[in-house]
């Protein structure tokens, strides 16, 4: 029979085998016709066959793979798009975004979308490899390194197209800042038809570069790694068989539309992979559902770090456990109720231990519901220590601090270290160390206009009766510094649209180039989150950044309050002082001769008197008493209530500040 292909207007041309014709399609791109040209027109030329005999075979993997040192390998810009992908060396054009360098050596090319001109918001550019035959009994893995930075970051997409037929599947995608870092991708990719892999950057805002580099196609399965996203499986965890319910393996959004998530956290797709703890109207109270990881050995990681999902009114309490090789069990993370329609993000410092020891996620049901899945993802151990829940200092990441996005808000907080790219506004140094090496977040005013808004909100907060103190430092310096904000929101009051809440504590205008602390007290009767709000000034120079932010359940403790006095009265405390200081030593001097002279005394005594009870002794007041020693622990000691190192203490102090 004879066999034809069917072609596409692409760059380059693209075709596939047909048992009839030839066909040749084309898409009208333009917005709007030009009076008096009618239809449009395509028209081709020089057409020629290649490799269409049976025995052709297509190049091998590894030759897809590419750093874009030398152009774009066997890659092409899209014909279905409005931008092209640029290569650069060095930082992008616009300041506050993109990569300072590319990922393969940091002085070599990459690829990346230009955000700046503002008439092209929302347009994108496709980058697609050459047609790929079949993926095989094991499939290959597809990896690259993006970077996505910028307070209006918009998205980047990974597509697999085939082409008979004709068919789309996004199998990868991240939308907004990702944080001034290169990240990779791994995607075991096994479709068995012809296809290609497009990538595809949109642009979100007039600060949203994107980057990709260093493409790699190998043979088989991604290779394994600290993190385990379920894609190809458990990784090993294991249901608990003593539990009441089984965590379940989920593609997609979960059953009822009011609870659980709609997609996995590693992919951000309907194909993803993560487990959830289902939730239904004949549930139990406190039934539980328990995974468990490999045997780890002792001396690997300092923090377990995972993203989990708790939305729906019916929610229960995610626990984590550090469990060890003889099924000890301490609890290291817990949280309980409605987290919101978003993954968050988990940390806890791993206990000291001698044996190997396992993590264990517990999902704890609140009873009768079908509002209340629980959901887990991306799991992994690190060897850098995690700061306790609630405290941040932004060294590594933004700790359980996010950005709202969903188009609330104008501009994403960003994570930052040294002086502000934009002169005269902004810190040069964090307040953690004092350098230019540590980090903060802050809102890059260069972007936006007068007004827009900028989100950074906290994870949940159980209500305490001893209600909660927040913490942090703020830098506010420039010409333009417009308004901070903090607000705190619960259920309730999101459930009427309002994103804000209720505010608790603003501040405006240029406070000068240093760092100022703030305290703010709340007792609120509803489990709550934090909101920091920045609304931009009238210009740029007006950049506001946060660091060391904590949230402890107390009220707040402000330093003695400093009362104005003038020179007279700061000489007059100051030698009252000096006086008290010089009596209490000439007291301490006479006591010190009287208590040698009565020594020397006493030792008279008992060499002269042999009648003298042994086990008797005197004390400092001439008294005598039986084989008692005043002035021991049981009298004074530096081990007093406030702090007591004995293990009884120790049990008493913290069950009183957990009441």
């Amino acid at each position: 029979m004879e066999r034809s292909l069917v072609c596409s207007i692409d760059k380059p041309m693209l075709c596939h085998e047909n048992q009839d014709d030839v066909w040749f399609s084309s898409t009208n791109k333009a917005t709007q016709e030009t009076p008096g040209t009618g239809d449009h027109v395509v028209a081709v030329d020089d057409i020629s066959f290649l490799n269409c005999e049976r025995s052709y075979q297509p190049p091998a993997l590894p030759s897809f793979s590419c750093t874009f040192e030398d152009g774009l390998c066997v890659w092409v810009q899209g014909a279905e798009d409005e931008l092209d992908w640029l290569s650069r060396s060095g930082p992008t054009e616009t300041p506050n975004t993109g990569p300072a360098g590319d990922h393969t050596t940091g002085k070599g090319i990459y690829l990346y979308i230009n955000s700046s001109p503002q008439s092209i918001k929302g347009k994108s550019a496709q980058l697609k490899s050459s047609l790929l035959p079949p993926a095989g009994d094991q499939g290959y893995c597809f990896t690259f390194w993006y970077h996505m930075f910028g307070a209006t970051v918009g998205s980047l997409r990974m597509v697999l197209q085939s082409t008979d037929p004709l068919e789309k599947t996004l199998v990868w995608q991240k939308l907004g800042n990702q944080g001034d870092e290169w990240l990779l991708v791994q995607s075991h990719v096994t479709l068995q038809r012809v296809h290609q892999v497009v990538l595809e950057a949109t642009v979100g805002g007039e600060a949203g570069d994107i980057a990709i580099d260093d493409i790699s196609l190998i043979h088989g399965p991604c290779p394994a790694s600290d993190l385990c996203d379920f894609e190809e499986g458990s990784c090993n965890w294991q249901q608990v068989t003593t539990d009441d319910f089984d965590w379940v393996r989920q593609s997609g959004p979960t059953n009822d539309p009011n609870t659980g998530p709609d997609s996995d956290h590693t992919t951000n797709t309907a194909i993803g992979h993560y487990y959830y703890l289902p939730s239904s109207a004949d549930d139990p109270a406190g039934q539980k559902a328990s995974m468990s990881s490999p045997l780890y050995p002792a001396d690997k990681g300092f923090c377990v770090q995972l993203w989990y999902h708790m939305y729906g009114r019916g929610v229960g309490t995610l626990n984590i456990y550090q469990q060890s090789e003889d099924e000890k069990e301490a609890l290291i993370f817990s949280q309980t109720g409605d987290q919101g329609r978003l993954w968050r993000f988990a940390q806890a410092s791993l206990l000291p231990r001698v044996q190997p020891y396992r993590v264990v996620v517990e999902g704890v049901k609140a009873g009768p519901s079908q509002e209340g899945d629980m959901a887990f993802d991306d799991v992994q151990l690190t060897d850098a220590q995690c700061p306790p829940h609630g405290v941040c200092d932004f060294e590594i990441s933004l700790c359980s601090w996010s950005n709202l996005g969903g188009g609330v808000d104008q501009g994403d907080w960003l994570r930052g270290g040294g002086a502000s790219p934009n002169p005269n506004t902004g810190p040069s140094v964090d307040h953690t160390t004092n350098s230019t090496h540590g980090h903060y977040v802050y809102v890059d005013s260069s972007v936006g206009e007068w007004g827009d808004t900028s989100f950074l909100i906290s994870d949940v907060f159980q209500p305490s009766s001893r209600g909660h103190c927040l913490t942090f430092w703020y830098h506010m310096f420039g010409n333009h510094v417009g308004t901070l904000k903090v607000y705190i929101n619960d259920r309730k009051i999101h459930a009427g649209g309002d994103e804000e809440g209720l505010l608790k504590w603003i501040e405006t205008g240029n406070k000068g180039d240093q760092w100022q602390q703030a305290r703010v007290s709340i007792i609120h009767k509803e489990a709550f989150w934090f909101v920091f709000v920045y609304q931009r000034g009238m210009s740029t120079g007006g950049d506001v950044a946060l660091d060391d932010i904590t949230i402890i359940p107390s009220e707040c403790y402000s330093d003695p309050p400093i009362n104005p006095s003038d020179d007279n009265d700061t000489f007059s405390v100051g030698l009252a002082v000096g006086l008290t200081l010089l009596t209490g030593v000439i007291i301490s001097i006479i006591l010190f001769m009287l208590n040698r002279k009565w020594s020397t005394m006493n030792k008279l005594v008992i060499m002269t008197n042999e009648e003298t009870d042994q086990n008797s002794v005197f004390d400092l007041s001439g008294g005598r008493t039986d084989g008692t020693e005043h002035g021991s622990e049981s009298d004074f000691s530096f081990f007093n209530k406030v702090y007591d190192p004995s293990p009884h203490s120790n049990d008493d102090t913290m069950a009183s500040s957990d009441a």
